[in-house]
């Protein structure tokens, strides 16, 4: 019987333009669920909790130490810290996963989202226990066009991912994710090969993954909630949202 691990995986190198100045990195947004305190990201390393993950791993900046300084002293352990000056979302989430074994599974979600309900993550390690070498996080948007659509076929596999695009596949999109080890490094080999000049995307990787025939890319249904904090009227709301959450 193959044993393996499973890795949950926290891009955090990102510099949130968009919300700045907050005067703090955006991944450490406070909200307050039930009186206590939570960082925005918080949530999703809750959610990956829950999927059984043996250790959190968090990639972040250089100059976002106060990431390092607040998980290195929160109770989600084990929790380890990457330091990587990332160029790309996509280097940021494959950077951690040299050492692995190809049959480890690793769960992917952004900080600065929120989504529900929160066993979205089981639903994926599940579909890669299953048989699937990656798995995608579906869930219903009103308007596909603005993340990445995703185009299934009868049984479930991913045919097509498009990048923020009208019109849309359709208004399902991925929000979190999670593939064995092995099938990382073909897509971390696809990533490479992305134009040097050009932004490196997740959802053009997936796209090039889909149309592997060797590679059994599956999409499972997580969800209709799925809110991204990216910009200030967002962040806004994000504690109108947390308040429904049941974790």
């Amino acid at each position: 019987m193959i044993t393996h691990k499973t890795f949950g995986i926290l891009p955090m190198a990102g510099r949130g333009s968009r919300i700045q100045p907050i005067g703090f990195s955006k991944e450490l947004y406070p909200t307050i669920h039930k009186g206590r305190h939570y960082a925005i990201s918080e949530f999703t390393i809750m959610a990956m909790k829950k999927a059984g993950v043996d250790e959190i791993k968090i990639v972040t900046s250089p100059s976002k130490k106060d990431i390092a300084d607040y998980y290195s002293q929160s109770n989600y352990n084990p929790i380890s810290i990457y330091f990587f000056d990332s160029p790309s979302l996509p280097e940021s989430c494959l950077f951690p996963i040299d050492g692995l074994h190809d049959n480890d599974i690793c769960l992917f979600g952004l900080p600065d989202t929120l989504f529900f309900p929160s066993n979205g993550f089981k639903k994926i390690k599940q579909s890669i226990l299953n048989g699937a070498d990656i798995t995608l996080g579906l869930f219903h948007v009103d308007d596909g066009s603005l993340y990445d659509s995703v185009l299934l076929d009868k049984d479930n596999n991913v045919k097509k991912v498009l990048v923020k695009k009208k019109p849309p596949l359709s208004n399902l999109i991925w929000g979190i994710w999670g593939a064995k080890v092995g099938t990382l490094k073909k897509l971390r080999t696809i990533i490479s090969r992305q134009k040097a000049n050009g932004e490196k995307l997740l959802g053009t990787g997936f796209n090039c993954l889909a149309d592997h025939k060797e590679i059994k890319f599956k999409g499972v249904h997580v969800g209709k909630k799925y809110f991204d904090i990216g910009t200030m009227d967002k962040v806004v709301k994000a504690n109108s949202i947390i308040k429904n959450f049941s974790l």
